[in-house]
């Protein structure tokens, strides 16, 4: 019986764990495939030995035009990520005809229109269910479990990183920084985070799941988002004492007439079922008109977690080259939808305030509330000394236009010292 043959691009830590099951588990997939996979090539710039992987069984590059141009390869993975060149060895395969497996969310939320275009050309499939739950598999619900719904509504923790750090925050009081400092000595944050903690991984994410559920390509650059780099122990403690906790979430709402796009932190009551997805876990709620509200929860990201993903897309894609068939191509973008602005969406609000500790601020305060049509639901007060005081503020439900109108008016008074932090709250 003919392998299926497999190249890999990226020895990282998700490329490791691809050739890791590949080998561990070979015999199982030999058995959910009807032939074996097996791997060919794996191409590397600085390739390091891994415990426990075998690498006398496969060829290494640094070359990963040589897998491309390899006619006996039939899948290729690409888990280096980013644009380039990933998306140049992508096309490259595609056109030559290989299947491509990717894990990279910002290619397939920025040039997945024009990619899946090219794969349904060439009859091949691209797959991508490791890049946006990392084990959840989010992607297939939506477009074979989920297939019979009209879904109204997306929503969740997709971001481990950020996930980790504000579960610390909460549970030990600790600040952002230091927190930040930890998550990157375990691996659970880059050198570089800012594309976790400002938001930019999410908005990846949301904007992949939201094009599936609402039959749009969105322009990434149009997604509204927050980091959670401003987010302090004060925030987490306000939280805990009124039964919030914060959490980083990618929201995606239908409206009749537009979609409602948004990452950002949100105050959501203990009680939700998000509150208690803490650590490196992730979830992701989806709401359909047939089977109503389901909820996926996983390891969001991870060597094995993100690596099973991806073997379940190779999985899928051995059983169609045994059929002699491709999956349905995914089309970015069959209606015409548009975003709903910013100050158009509708939320409750928290805001805190270091204020001058005298009679009549309050009132000031409420005037301009009032003015700007925002009721507000509750008000404590907390000296801090030197003659000033601490406000915490909630509101009802409120545009968002008109919240945000209301604090920069109130960042004019004279006896508003600083408007120190403000959080959408609930979804």
């Amino acid at each position: 019986m003919q392998p299926v043959n497999i190249g890999v691009i990226g020895f990282g830590t998700i490329g490791t764990g691809v050739v890791r099951i590949l080998q561990k588990d070979a015999a199982l997939l030999e058995k959910k495939c009807g032939r074996p996979l097996h791997l060919k090539t794996v191409a590397e710039l600085n390739f390091v030995e891994k415990e426990g992987i075998d690498t006398k069984s496969f060829t290494i590059t640094t070359d990963a035009n040589a897998l491309l141009q390899d006619p006996d390869i039939h899948i290729i993975v690409e888990v280096i990520g980013g644009v380039t060149p990933a998306g140049d060895f992508i096309r490259t395969a595609l056109s030559s005809g290989k299947h491509v497996i990717t894990a990279n969310k910002e290619l397939i939320a920025k040039q997945g229109k024009e990619l899946f275009a090219l794969a349904k050309e060439n009859h091949v499939n691209l797959l991508f269910e490791a890049s946006t739950g990392g084990g959840i598999p989010i992607i297939n619900a939506l477009t074979s479990s989920l297939a019979a719904n009209t879904i109204q509504k997306v929503y969740g923790i997709l971001n481990g990183t950020t996930n980790y750090i504000l579960t610390k925050m909460y549970d030990e009081g600790a600040d952002f920084e230091d927190v930040l400092q930890e998550a990157q000595a375990l691996g659970y944050a880059e050198a570089d985070p800012t594309s976790d903690v400002e938001g930019h991984d999410i908005a990846y994410k949301l904007c992949i799941l939201s094009s599936i559920v609402f039959d749009h390509y969105f322009d990434i650059d149009e997604i509204y988002r927050e980091g959670i780099s401003a987010i302090s122990t004060r925030d987490i403690q306000i939280a805990k004492e009124y039964g919030y906790v914060i959490k980083m979430l990618a929201i995606g709402v239908e409206h009749p007439n537009s979609v409602e796009l948004r990452v950002h932190p949100v105050m959501l009551p203990k009680t939700h079922a998000l509150a208690s997805v803490n650590g490196s876990f992730n979830a992701v709620f989806v709401d359909g008109d047939n089977v109503d509200e389901s909820m996926f929860y996983g390891r969001g990201a991870g060597e094995l977690p993100t690596a099973s993903a991806i073997m379940g897309d190779m999985v899928e894609i051995a059983r169609n080259i045994e059929r002699k068939e491709t999956s349905a191509a995914l089309n970015f973008g069959n209606s015409t939808r548009t975003l709903l602005p910013m100050g158009d969406i509708e939320s409750q609000y928290y805001l805190r305030l270091n204020v001058k500790d005298k009679s009549g601020v309050l009132a000031e305060i409420s005037r301009v509330f009032g003015d700007n049509n925002v009721s507000i639901r509750l008000v404590k007060q907390d000296n801090v000394g030197a003659n000033n005081a601490e406000l915490n503020i909630m509101t009802h439900c409120v545009k968002e236009s008109q919240f945000q109108n209301a604090v920069s008016n109130i960042k004019n008074l004279s006896a508003v010292n600083d408007v120190c932090s403000v959080l959408r709250m609930e979804i």
